[in-house]
């Protein structure tokens, strides 16, 4: 078990090192950045979802509880968090939604899909797409609905919000890529190894990519720590995996799947959140050093998740 966790964190950390000490040397600026960013969301992870969703038996992929877990396993904590600081804590609307978003979304591109890929090979790219949808078509419409609600425009106003990021959402190509690969797979349709080998060749750069962005993303983050960002992070490092391990207990899932769907939920949160909280003004800094301390601390938590699992 200690040769899986070194063997799977170690690379994983020594990449995001190198992306943190070039965004330290500025030999990256934010335009390079974002420019990194897209290449990995729009040409390299499409073409990676493609030919792991190729390869998935298919099987797997009719499989209801699949969907279901991620779906109880995201939502309700976002949920909870958001009720929990809107009527118990009293936050005004647009810091509970930042909150509930940082508390519930996993960063599954960035660090889910080096650390699981690592873990479970190719096959766990379907169980991290489908968990990833959950996020683009539900987690970020509706924290963008309420964040545009609480500014003081109108519920018309709000519908309109959720349904344009549910379209804008379904025209990424990170979304439609592997649905259609899906597509295939329940339709029996055979996919010649020469394209699975082709759109791997290119994929397989996304793993690297990633972690080096994260590097960079985690050089231009400045640590403020305090009670409510330890809170925050305790919570999305183990209160999250906790959450996901009795939604997989309550539906009945076990062996690698149970896994993923644990791990996924112990992945640090997603940098989204922090681009939520600067356009709207809200826990601008909490936010920004709860992503740096989630990552920070995923080295000593996924770890004893890694190892309070292995027998699921």
């Amino acid at each position: 078990m200690f040769e899986t966790i070194v063997g799977t964190l170690v690379p994983v950390a020594f990449v995001i090192l190198l992306g943190y000490l070039a965004g330290q040397r500025n030999s990256f600026g934010v335009s390079d950045r974002k420019l990194l960013t897209k290449l990995v969301l729009n040409w390299l992870l499409p073409p990676l979802l493609f030919s792991g969703i190729a390869i998935t038996p298919r099987a797997d992929l009719m499989n209801y509880k699949i969907p279901l877990i991620f779906l109880v396993g995201l939502m309700v904590p976002y949920l909870v968090v958001l009720l929990v600081c809107r009527f118990v804590f009293r936050y005004d609307q647009s810091t509970a939604t930042v909150r509930a978003s940082l508390l519930a979304f996993p960063d599954m591109v960035f660090m889910g899909i080096p650390i699981l890929g690592r873990l479970f090979g190719p096959t766990s790219l379907f169980p991290i797409l489908v968990a990833n949808l959950i996020p683009m078509l539900i987690i970020i419409p509706l924290t963008t609905v309420l964040l545009e609600l609480s500014t003081g425009k109108g519920p018309r106003s709000g519908t309109g919000v959720f349904i344009n990021t549910i379209f804008k959402a379904g025209r990424e190509p990170r979304v439609w890529v592997p649905l259609v690969a899906a597509i295939f797979v329940v339709l029996n349709i055979e996919i010649p190894r020469v394209v699975i080998s082709s759109l791997n060749l290119i994929g397989e750069a996304t793993t690297g990519l990633s972690l080096f962005v994260a590097g960079l993303i985690i050089s231009e983050e400045k640590m403020r720590l305090n009670a409510a960002v330890a809170v925050d992070v305790l919570f999305k490092n183990l209160g999250h995996p906790a959450a996901m391990l009795a939604t997989v207990l309550v539906f009945r899932v076990t062996g690698v799947l149970a896994r993923e769907a644990i791990l996924l939920a112990a992945i640090p949160s997603a940098v989204i959140t922090t681009m939520f909280a600067e356009e709207y003004g809200v826990l601008a800094s909490e936010s920004s050093t709860a992503i740096l301390a989630t990552r920070v601390l995923s080295f000593v938590t996924i770890p004893v998740v890694m190892a309070m699992t292995r027998h699921r």
